[in-house]
């Protein structure tokens, strides 16, 4: 099992197969998006990319914002299983673990490196589907992909394999 990192115009172009309607975010929010997120976040229907990145739509976006009082941070994902995914106003992606809410955890990556991620999880779970099991050759091979998108992501990620 090699794991492909995919191009983000290539992500883009996939997310966007799935077309909702057109849902623009209120103008009283004030956030530097990054230009990827503000592309697909209106266009599209809540998102699951892989087990852990359900990429939200903007009026979901804008719902799940309104739980977190965080006018630096933007909760823009999920996993369904209540630990959410954060953008903060440089661009920072940071992981909020549901368990463990005294604080959000920087991931040192940026949406598009998420993305970039999330396809990467994708493809581990589809193994995981096949296998039912995740040998310690393919789990390795799983955080040297990650490694490629940040050298420190393997490292970051906030999930067991």
């Amino acid at each position: 099992m090699s794991f492909k990192i995919r191009s983000i115009e290539e992500i883009v172009a996939e997310i966007l197969k799935e077309k909702g309607n057109v849902q623009n975010f209120p103008k009283t929010i004030d956030f530097p998006f990054p230009e990827y997120y503000k592309k697909l976040a209106p266009l599209i229907k809540t998102t699951e990319i892989a087990s852990e990145a359900i990429l939200y739509n903007a009026v979901e976006a804008v719902n799940q914002n309104k739980e977190f009082i965080l006018p630096d941070y933007w909760c823009f994902a999920g996993n369904g299983q209540g630990d959410q995914w954060f953008l903060d106003r440089n661009g920072v992606v940071f992981f909020y673990d549901h368990d463990y809410d005294e604080k959000l955890q920087s991931m040192h990556i940026n949406f598009e490196q998420w993305l970039q991620m999330a396809l990467i999880i994708q493809q581990l779970d589809v193994y995981f589907e096949e296998h039912n099991e995740i040998s310690e050759s393919v789990r390795q091979r799983f955080y040297d992909a990650l490694n490629v998108i940040h050298t420190k992501l393997g490292e970051n990620y906030p999930f067991e394999t």
